[in-house]
């Protein structure tokens, strides 16, 4: 919400401090709240009525914004073709205009009388509004680019300063949703055991053991050659020879 950067909310509090001012704004700077906003603490504090001149289109965004951030306040919103229709104000009473209305000069006049009798006046304008009225607000303040963005920057350092001061890292099991670390199941226990006993058969229905399959349960290390079957042991050529000749027994008869 605009109402809660640095620089408006110092405007708003300066504004009622000082009963009213002028408020000259650069477009995207939050000068219509800061209006609305400081007319409304302002006729708070003094338990007096408010009344706003804004444009028809603004009407019902500007009653929800005052009756959001002080209800208690009695709040009439006006166009500036009403202000010729409205009564003397009562003592006290809290006047906010933007000075974009005063672009007609039909309305023109009967708002000045209008912001003559008021005993708190509160004007927006832009650089390019009309500044019938600025000789009639107090203090005048500015809202621009420039300077909100410093305050901008000067809030995010603030807050960054007092975010790393106390900022304690979370440890792995925090960020890992856990609040003690976990040991890894092993595959023969747990949800898995039956998963890795079925795929156990599975290996050993592929692949049997026979007499040329070493025993998977055997422990690891060279074979011993001396306990192995003799036939293991015969030279590579000949077997070699004894297979050529097995081989030429069963060739092709001629």
């Amino acid at each position: 919400m605009m109402l809660h950067h640095p620089l408006v909310a110092r405007t708003v509090e300066a504004l009622v401090a000082d009963g009213g001012g002028l408020i000259a704004y650069e477009r995207g700077t939050g000068g219509r709240e800061t209006l609305v906003a400081a007319a409304a603490a302002l006729a708070a504090r003094n338990g007096a009525p408010l009344t706003i001149v804004e444009s028809p289109a603004l009407h019902d965004d500007t009653r929800a914004t005052v009756a959001k951030l002080h209800p208690e306040v009695r709040c009439t919103v006006i166009t500036a073709q009403d202000a010729a229709l409205q009564p003397p104000p009562s003592p006290g009473s809290v006047l906010a205009v933007h000075a974009d209305l005063l672009r007609n000069p039909a309305v023109r006049e009967p708002v000045l009388e209008l912001a003559r009798a008021a005993d708190h006046l509160l004007v927006a304008r832009h650089d390019y509004s009309d500044p019938t009225l600025d000789r009639l607000a107090s203090r005048s303040h500015r809202l621009d680019h420039q300077a909100y963005a410093a305050s901008t920057n000067a809030s995010l350092e603030d807050w960054a300063h007092q975010f790393t001061s106390g900022y304690i890292p979370p440890t792995t099991e925090q960020r890992e949703g856990r609040s003690v670390r976990q040991t890894p199941e092993s595959p023969t226990s747990g949800p898995w055991a039956t998963v890795f006993a079925r795929k156990m058969r599975l290996i050993d229905e592929l692949n049997p053991r026979g007499e040329g399959r070493p025993d998977a349960t055997a422990p690891a290390g060279p074979a011993d050659l001396d306990a192995a079957p003799p036939h293991r042991h015969r030279p590579l050529s000949a077997r070699l020879r004894g297979g050529g000749a097995r081989g030429s027994n069963s060739g092709p008869a001629s």
